[in-house]
């Protein structure tokens, strides 16, 4: 099958017509003001709108400029939807994630494919260039993607909002009832959070993001927890005893590593209890975490 040809962006157009002009004037400038008003609350910032109407219908036949201002109001709205659905779900992170990244504060529309990026701190909606003027709404997909392609430190909004909403809201919880089942009330859960991100970050699978709460907290919870119960930890005093002399850190610890020899390992270095597994073994077996536990005492 032939490669498709590298898209071109086309020159601008010199000059519109009037019907063009007077369209844009009545039916997007004159609400312009509004959307940008609308933007700017949401995000708590003084938004910019900046559409270029010379170099956006330079895509689209003499024929075919009509009804321009409806469609460039229905992208801005398009937008401000995807913008309304995404801090629904991230809230006021969600906001300091998007400013940090569309840092001057301008939306613009140009031509390419049906998308969204940030480019140089604009936030771009991106036209298929051969069908300007449909699928207008159609965002929602690609906003939280062009965020989040935007280098920062620290973790990702997925991230972030996956160990916030799954791990933090049950670590305490569930760290109380290992310390019970192991008569070590001050045992440590260490997820490693920031080791392992940047680990995983080398992945080319970037899925892990939505889920890097929930996988943490698995290790320990669907893993450790349960294989303590069912190796016979709890009210075994030998057994608790055994465990606390080797391990006085009193810590177990979710560890990626480059090569392990089975999908996840539990091994014993230092005084720390470590379940490890590689980038591509990551949420594989998470029950096993702590199996053969007794094996190692």
């Amino acid at each position: 099958m032939p490669k498709a040809p590298a898209f071109t962006p086309k020159p601008a157009l010199e000059k519109l017509g009037l019907a063009v002009r007077k369209d844009i004037r009545d039916k997007y400038e004159s609400e312009k003001e509004d959307l940008e008003a609308t933007i700017g609350q949401l995000l708590g910032v003084t938004f910019n709108v900046a559409i270029d109407a010379n170099q956006v219908l330079a895509y689209l036949s003499p024929d075919n400029r009509s009804s321009i201002g409806s469609m460039f109001k229905g992208y801005v709205e398009g937008f401000v939807s995807a913008l309304k659905s995404y801090l629904e779900k991230f809230g006021d992170e969600g906001k300091t994630y998007f400013n940090e990244a569309v840092t001057k504060s301008t939306l613009t529309l140009n031509g390419d494919t049906i998308s969204a990026d940030i480019k140089d701190g604009v936030f771009r909606i991106l036209f298929n260039h051969e069908r300007l003027g449909y699928n207008v709404n159609y965002l929602n997909d690609f906003f939280l993607k062009a965020i989040e392609s935007v280098p920062r430190a620290g973790f990702s909004i997925l991230a972030k909002t996956s160990i916030e909403e799954h791990f933090n809201s049950e670590i305490e919880e569930l760290t109380a009832e290992i310390g019970e089942l192991l008569a070590m009330p001050d045992v440590v859960l260490d997820p490693n959070f920031e080791e392992n991100y940047a680990t995983l970050s080398g992945k080319s699978d970037q899925n892990w993001h939505k889920n890097f709460g929930v996988v943490t907290l698995a290790y320990f919870k669907n893993g450790l927890k349960n294989q303590l119960e069912s190796q016979g930890f709890k009210g075994d005093s030998m057994l608790q005893e055994g465990l606390a002399e080797l391990l006085p850190s009193k810590t177990f610890k979710v560890r990626v590593v480059a090569k392990t020899k089975s999908t996840i390992e539990t091994v014993l270095v230092d005084g720390v209890v470590y379940f490890q597994m590689t980038p591509d073994n990551w949420w594989y077996n998470a029950g096993d975490a702590g199996k053969g536990l007794v094996a190692l005492l």
